[in-house]
């Protein structure tokens, strides 16, 4: 990507020191002998997944498989594996062909007599509908995309100027819904295809319409435009996870984002310091670095530059024996795989972890929560892992030790210090059993945790995904979130469309208030948190600088009908949330995986980055970029933490900024932290501190096991300070670089 630069100030600086490094590496640096063997390592792994014992992948093999079988059949046996034909085509994104396989189904079905065959047809129909809906995002969301593309409700360029496909679906679905009008997904769809061609509401029959509302939100906010493609890091792919992180120490955020498909190349966007990005994946040494439903980041080895864990081969179960891989920050602005001299490499399935200083020895430890179904016997038994750091690059593993013996299917880890005593504790998110609560009580004899699940009051939802703590409300107290995930009874559209308007829908996400006594209360009804949430990739951030932190959800899972909006929630002083989805812009209905917040053009407010794409190998699509657009309206300030005793990027640190505002004194507490366990937000502390007049005082709470805090003195508001532990804050120039978005750039091919 070129951009021209700006002739004065910072953005020179930025620039010289970009193009320094740019002489420096080789356009094409090739991967090193130990990431080379890695890929190898992995690719051989991939290469053993039986596709006829995973559903999520894989569907281009399976659909070759389903039609040469069915060419060698007839009558009803034919008829049943040209079905399954069509919809491995239709998941591996084949869309036109998945359309010519159902219309041929229909055709030769109609003169069979076939046990239930009314039933079967309208099934038929709906899959056709289905694929109809496909070709027409295919076609306009992702061939001509804009950036108001699948934003519900879909509206001006949003909408389709190729309509075939929704015209098709519009009236399969009106057919559909005559024959079954409690069909409540097939109404959503209907009404989402109308949508598309400017035919909503009013082109849709009054008793196939949506309530009055239902895409709309209650409050105002400012619209968030969503800029990747002008930026060129709208990379289009499958669900993956992102690192928003200043990796080259130039003091300007980055990005890093991968894509879970085995062949999806891990892609490094290297902010150019002239308002935009350059795709360093190749400099870098990553190519052929491969896959990842998730990546962790944090400086593992304490020499100041932010490492990155890729973790691999979830939902595939017994098949998901596939190694993560740790990349080493050289420093220099390349990787380099060091995942088997580091002592990690196991071949269990997983997509998330959590780095923390867990006995406080300022050397990050790593949890690695693993998918195990310990019914399905011994090639499903994955259990957890903990691993110790040895202060010279390798880990060692001591879950038995630590008394952490974890054997569920775990999707969600979050660490953080629950009682204030400077150990971080850990929440694990299980899908279909009770979430579990470890307290940390390590002492001088090691890493140990006590499991206080029973009493902390944090076991729901029973179908569990993403987690994260942080301090909603800030009184000083971690709180939990935890959101829930589909449990399979019904498509998702429906059952959003069910759950209307009801205040204790189970599958809600759970706000729990920290109690201050190793309990939480749930309050996630009496917080306005009462909707569905079907929840994968999600983050917090302030989006106003108001101090109070707001959360974002991507939402989904890998059911085709699953066309649900991503959603935002905006924190009202601690007291409630409102949803923010509509009025904000954010309700992508495209499923929405890793997010990063961070203030990645250096003004002071907080933009954000979203891995999009399903889980089907078709199922893809460009990753966003919402620039933020509030302004200065509120204050801010930015913190860059640098341990000394601590952790070097003092991951588990917090901040306590008392503001004086209207006259009176508040406090706003954050803490450092990549925040979601899907989800990877910049280790700087970026905090709001809304109408503050000046900064009364200030702290931070180093990790380490009852160390007394820092006092800070001398803060001011809209400023950033690097802050080494132990010494006095060290104020930065500040480098506000506007986004350099083309104007002209309306569509992206």
């Amino acid at each position: 990507m070129i951009v021209s630069l700006a002739a004065v100030g910072c953005q020179e600086d930025h620039q010289e020191k970009h193009n320094r490094v740019s002489h420096e590496h080789s356009l094409s640096n090739q991967p090193s002998g130990q990431t080379l063997a890695m890929i190898d390592s992995v690719k051989a792994a991939q290469s053993k997944v039986d596709p006829m014992k995973v559903t999520v992948f894989l569907s281009n093999e399976r659909a070759k498989m389903y039609k040469d079988r069915a060419a060698s059949l007839d009558g009803l046996n034919k008829l049943n594996f040209l079905v399954m034909y069509g919809f491995e085509e239709l998941k591996a994104g084949n869309t036109e062909t998945a359309i010519q396989v159902f219309e041929q189904v229909l055709a030769m079905a109609a003169p069979m007599t076939i046990p239930g065959k009314e039933q079967t047809m309208l099934e038929m129909k709906k899959l056709l509908a289905l694929s109809a809906l496909r070709l027409g995002e295919q076609e306009n969301c992702i061939l001509n995309h804009t950036s108001a593309s699948c934003i519900v409700p879909i509206e001006g360029d949003g909408q389709h100027t190729k309509t075939a496909g929704s015209e098709m679906a519009l009236t399969l679905y009106q057919e559909i819904l005559k024959e079954s009008p409690d069909d409540l997904t097939s109404k959503v769809l209907l009404n989402i295809a109308a949508m598309t061609l400017g035919k909503y509401p009013d082109g849709v029959p009054a008793s196939m319409q949506l309530p009055k509302g239902y895409f709309s939100s209650d409050v105002p906010f400012s619209k968030f435009p969503d800029i990747a493609s002008s930026l060129q890091v709208d990379t289009r792919g499958l669900a993956g996870g992102v690192a928003v992180e200043d990796f080259d120490n130039d003091g300007l955020l980055d990005i890093i984002a991968s894509s879970w498909g085995f062949n999806d190349q891990i892609q490094y966007f290297r902010n150019n310091g002239a308002g935009g990005f350059d795709d360093w994946t190749i400099r870098a040494g990553l190519k052929g670095v491969t896959g990842g439903l998730n990546i962790r980041h944090a400086d593992y080895n304490n020499d100041g530059f932010v490492d990155i864990l890729i973790l691999r081969g979830a939902w595939f179960n017994d098949q998901g024996k596939i190694p993560n891989s740790l990349l080493k920050n050289n420093g220099d602005n390349t990787f380099t795989d060091v995942t088997l001299e580091a002592g990690l490499y196991t071949k269990r399935p997983t997509q998330n972890a959590v780095w923390a200083d867990f006995d406080g020895d300022g050397w990050l430890d790593l949890f690695v929560g693993n998918e195990s179904l310990p019914a399905g016997g011994i090639e499903s038994n994955f259990p957890s892992e903990l691993y110790h750091n040895q202060q010279d690059g390798t880990f060692r593993e001591v879950s038995q030790q630590a008394n952490l013996q974890i054997n569920y299917f775990v999707k969600g880890s979050a660490g953080g210090d629950i009682n204030n005593d400077g150990l971080p504790d850990l929440y694990i998110s299980v899908m279909n059993g009770t979430n579990q609560l470890f307290l940390n009580v390590s002492d001088e004899k090691g890493i140990r945790f006590d499991n206080i699940s029973g009493t902390s009051n944090t076991g729901e939802p029973w179908v569990s995904f993403p987690c994260w703590m942080f301090d909603f409300n800030n009184d000083g107290w971690l709180d939990i979130f935890v959101s829930a995930y589909s449990d399979g009874t019904e498509d998702l559209p429906g059952k959003i469309l069910r759950a209307y308007g009801k205040k204790d829908d189970p599958f809600r996400p759970r706000l729990y208030v920290n109690n201050g006594n190793n309990t939480f209360t749930d309050v996630s009804i009496e917080m306005g948190l009462t909707e569905p949430a079907f929840t994968m990739g999600s983050n917090y951030g302030d989006l106003d600088n108001d101090g109070f932190p707001d959360f974002y959800l991507g939402t989904g899972e890998p059911n085709l009908k699953s066309i649900i909006p991503n959603k935002m929630y905006w924190n009202r002083d601690g007291k409630s949330f409102s949803d923010i989805t509509y009025s904000g812009g954010f309700g992508n209905i495209q499923k929405g995986h890793g997010v990063g917040f961070g203030d990645m053009d250096g003004d002071g407010d907080q933009d954000f980055y979203v891995i999009m794409g399903g889980s089907f190998e078709g199922d893809v699509y460009q990753n966003l970029l919402f620039e933020n657009p509030v302004g200065q309206d509120n204050k801010w300030i930015i913190l860059r933490l640098e341990g000394v005793e601590s952790n070097r990027r003092a991951i588990g640190a917090r901040a306590e900024i008392e503001i004086l505002e209207k006259g009176v004194t508040r406090k706003v507490m954050a803490m450092v932290s990549p925040g979601s366990s899907f989800g990877g937000n910049s280790l700087q502390l970026e905090m709001g501190l809304g109408k503050a007049e000046k900064i009364t005082a200030a702290k931070i709470y180093w990790p380490l096991k009852n160390k007394a805090p820092q006092i800070l003195e001398g803060l001011e508001v809209n400023h950033v300070y690097n802050i080494r532990e132990g010494e006095s804050p060290e104020p930065v120039p500040n480098s506000h670089i506007p986004f350099k978005k083309d104007q002209n750039e309306h569509h992206h091919h």
